[in-house]
């Protein structure tokens, strides 16, 4: 069995047959995989790429190749171009891995192993290939590289192939011997390699001859091959075959390689130069004719087909001189083979390559389409990157798009410039207001009024300025006088953790912001074709969720969710799904949660959904969480927090679920500490009250009562004002407790009335999500769902309850006070999550723990 991941097979020409040959290096691999790490380390010539690629054909593994580039530079590409490798043999695993993002920082690249810990088969050897890894500088990428090499897996090796010994601080791997090292002299031909060489082709030579060329060469793959195809021309010419290749060898490429082949080949191989991926797609459009691609693969010892890549190889030498003679080609030829490369990148998804081509093409309007379907916020290198061509690129050619500033803004507002943003937006308000009406100048100005609209509306949780709706009714008002929408309607708009972006517990600041909401979606619906429809009945609904008013939430949320369907806004839908979900707990509907967990499960199919996997894995963890499933927990949401500034929607609403998992598992202290670091979701009010009343149940938790206390009465204050209930509510039996507590305090200074609400809505929603996991459990057949461990006085009293005596009777029964049996009673209460007697039994019978032959 070879490699999975091969499915066709390469031209190997005769030439090239020594490599495949080699059985000292097979052995050498063979013996080098057993090692987490191998690093293969020679000069350009020496045939690294081949040897690792002869011996991987053969070798039983799953096998990922990277061929990396000089590109690989910036993290948002280089993720680009693993994904898509990945994508060659497991797309589904592929999709997960792109709407993930570039693993930058600690707990993304958790995120990222506990995806790979789903599709590595235990059983099965796995390699995973850099090639040319000396050419990588940037230091997030070499950062993954290098956690990548230490992956705690026993079945991945990975493969660094690299000119020079690679510098990324394996240590520990090293201390323990793990690291594997290939070396330029263990690649050298031998002499006896190199006389079955030239056996091979078919090109005799004395021992003399031989010696001088091993002499002459030392074994350098790449010189004996140029001497072969000499020799093969003039065999009787060794010696000046050899002082030839030492004197020059790009004029022997020349020679023997490029100037025996057709013009049109030259030309079509100079074009290849300049591209770095050469998928076979993209070769067959550039070569517009296959006799050509047919014409390239008789030099395949120079240009060989990957299988593990799909696509075509340069050797290095030889696409060094390629590119030294680039100049030979017209301006004309350059254009013509970056739009086509450009196009092609576009459409299977590596956009940053996409853009680096459209932009050496001189063409921008493709750019700013691309970039019209990111999200709103976008990484901030992949920000940069593109911040950086269109501020080297041709300003009036830039300005001649009147929704340039949109874009331009977006890039900068994901840099965290918003003062910047604004002002190049004013500015160009200022400008051509003044300028006679016409379709671009109304174009522009609604292009700058939507910019402004937006930075708004993000700002808006720090800022507390409420005007979006004016300014995108400004921007609807020049839309309107002249309609302009080629890019089509915006799906993949990425939301917050919530719909609301008020970050001030001021009162009546929830309302204010509503009804902006409210005024400003028909605009943007209006100029973005649908885009976020449905949004301002979301935040509504939202709005009285937390309030507890889920009656009327719901009606809201429906509403919001037909509207999201309707113009397949696919964010607004999955958040209302969501607080349908939560309010089906809070009701404890069984039925309909598992209803609405199908709806959910159906947007995994919907593949123009960019961030279904990360939503999904929220909600469902969400759900498991509180459950009291966590091992069901996505494992990427059970690792640290993370960290970050800007206020993303996979930050947030990550951390948040984080929040619920550590909790379940009752890992206060670590919770606290996250709690504590200033880094926990503080932009929003929602976001601020649902921490807060989390940090004072851990306190109480952990014992520290007075801590506890103040932190409840901090959250309490939040809530006022806007008689927010929903996020203690959903803590129900342990705020159930805590509330009890903060009554019994003489000290405490939240109104008793208020803990009494809270008290009792708390009981109901325990209450309630206690039937609700019970049918959970019994629905899916869970064995040992049910682990309630009840001490022999507990199982006496829980008997004698049954079978109907009073208290004072199961103490006299049991020669127990009457306050030891009220302790027992309110420890099976907590153990059975019960509110009273009644509950007790029924809990008791549906769990089994009742003796029906015991008789008092």
């Amino acid at each position: 069995m070879r490699s999975r991941i091969l499915h066709s097979k390469s031209t190997i020409s005769p030439e090239n047959r020594t490599y495949l040959e080699r059985p000292r290096i097979n052995k050498l691999f063979r013996d080098a995989v057993e090692s987490p790490l191998v690093t293969v380390s020679a000069g350009a010539g020496y045939g690294k790429t081949q040897a690792v690629y002869s011996f991987l054909r053969q070798y039983e593994a799953v096998t990922t190749w990277i061929q990396l580039s000089e590109r690989d530079n910036l993290g948002t590409r280089f993720w680009e171009n693993f994904v898509c490798t990945v994508a060659l043999r497991d797309r589904r695993f592929a999709e997960r891995l792109r709407e993930a993002g570039f693993p930058e920082a600690d707990d993304q690249f958790t995120e990222y192993l506990s995806f790979l810990e789903n599709v590595i088969v235990p059983s099965e050897k796995n390699v995973i290939v850099f090639d040319d890894f000396h050419l990588i500088e940037d230091r997030s990428v070499l950062q993954f590289i290098r956690r990548s090499v230490q992956l705690p897996f026993h079945n991945i090796t990975t493969i660094l192939i690299s000119r020079m010994e690679p510098d990324i601080s394996t240590i520990s791997l090293l201390s323990k011997g793990l690291v594997f090292s290939v070396s330029e002299n263990d690649l050298r031909f031998t002499e006896e390699e190199t006389a079955r060489y030239f056996q091979l082709l078919g090109v005799p030579l004395s021992s003399q001859d031989l010696s001088n060329i091993y002499d002459d060469t030392a074994g350098w793959a790449f010189s004996l091959h140029l001497i072969g195809l000499s020799l093969k021309k003039a065999p009787s010419h060794s010696r000046e075959a050899s002082i030839a290749m030492k004197l020059n060898i790009f004029r022997m490429i020349e020679n023997e390689i490029f100037l025996v082949n057709s013009e049109r080949l030259q030309r079509f191989l100079l074009r290849l130069s300049l591209i770095d991926r050469l998928s076979t797609a993209l070769v067959s459009i550039l070569a517009e004719d296959e006799t050509l691609v047919d014409e390239m693969k008789k030099i395949s010892s120079f240009i060989r087909y990957d299988s593990y890549l799909d696509a075509y190889l340069i050797h290095h030498l030889f696409l060094d001189y390629l590119r030294q003679r680039q100049k030979t080609l017209t301006e004309e030829e350059k254009c013509d083979t970056y739009l086509k490369a450009a196009r092609w990148c576009n459409k299977n998804d590596y956009k940053m390559d996409a853009i680096s081509y459209y932009d050496k093409a001189g063409k921008y309007k493709p750019i700013m389409k691309i970039l019209y379907h990111f999200p709103l916020q976008i990484p901030m290198n992949q920000a940069k990157f593109v911040l950086d061509i269109y501020d080297n690129g041709p300003t009036e050619q830039l300005e001649q798009f009147a929704f340039y500033p949109l874009q331009r803004s977006r890039l900068l507002v994901s840099l965290g410039r918003y003062e910047e943003a604004v002002a190049e937006n004013n500015d160009r308000i200022r400008k051509y207001s003044t300028l006679p009406n016409s379709d671009f100048n109304n174009r522009v100005l609604c292009s700058a009024y939507q910019a402004l609209g937006f930075i708004n509306y993000f700002t808006l949780p720090w800022t507390d300025r409420c005007n979006f709706d004016v300014l995108l009714e400004k921007a609807d008002y020049y839309y309107q006088l002249s309609p302009y929408n080629e890019f089509g309607p915006v799906t993949n708009i990425s939301l917050d953790a919530w719909a609301s972006k008020v970050g001030t517990a001021r009162s009546g600041a929830m309302e204010e912001y509503v009804e902006t909401l409210t005024r400003a979606i028909p605009h943007m619906v209006n100029i973005l074709n649908g885009c976020m429809y449905g949004l301002d009945d979301l935040a509504r609904g939202e709005m009285q969720f937390y309030k507890g008013d889920l009656k009327i939430a719901e009606r809201l949320i429906k509403q919001a969710l037909s509207k999201a369907e309707a113009r397949s806004q696919y964010e607004v839908r999955n958040r209302a799904l969501f607080y349908l979900l939560r309010i089906g707990v809070a009701q404890g509907d069984f039925e309909r949660i598992q209803g609405l967990v199908k709806d959910l499960e159906a947007q995994l199919k919907i593949s123009e959904y960019s961030t279904r996997f990360i939503t999904y894995d929220i909600v469902s963890s969400w759900l498991y969480s509180t459950f009291g499933q966590p091992q069901l927990v996505a494992n990427w949401l059970k690792g640290n927090f993370e960290q970050g500034s800007l206020a993303i929607f996979k930050a947030n609403f990550g951390n948040c679920i984080k929040a619920r998992y550590y909790y379940a598992n009752k890992r206060y202290d670590e919770l606290l500490s996250f709690l504590e670091s200033g880094q926990a979701p503080n932009e929003v009010l929602f976001g601020k009250l649902e921490m807060k009343v989390l940090e004072a149940i851990c306190k109480y938790q952990i014992k520290k009562r007075d801590a506890s206390l103040l932190a409840l009465r901090e959250a309490y204050d939040l809530a006022l004002s806007n008689d927010l209930t929903m996020p203690f509510i959903e803590l129900g039996k342990d705020m159930r407790t805590l509330t009890a507590t903060a009554m019994r305090d003489r000290n405490c200074a939240i109104p008793r009335q208020w803990l009494e609400v809270i008290n009792r809505k708390a009981t109901t929603y325990a209450k309630r999500l206690a039937l609700v996991v019970s049918e959970y459990k019994r629905a899916n057949n869970l064995e040992g769902a049910y682990d309630t461990t009840l001490s022999p006085r507990e199982t006496d009293v829980l008997n004698d309850l049954y079978h109907g005596l009073s208290r004072s009777e199961i103490a006299a029964s049991h020669d127990l006070s009457i306050n030891t049996v009220k302790m027992t009673l309110s420890s099976l209460y907590t153990k059975l999550d019960a509110d009273n007697v009644a509950d007790v039994i029924r809990i008791a019978l549906d769990r089994k723990l009742i003796n029906y032959t015991s008789r008092p």
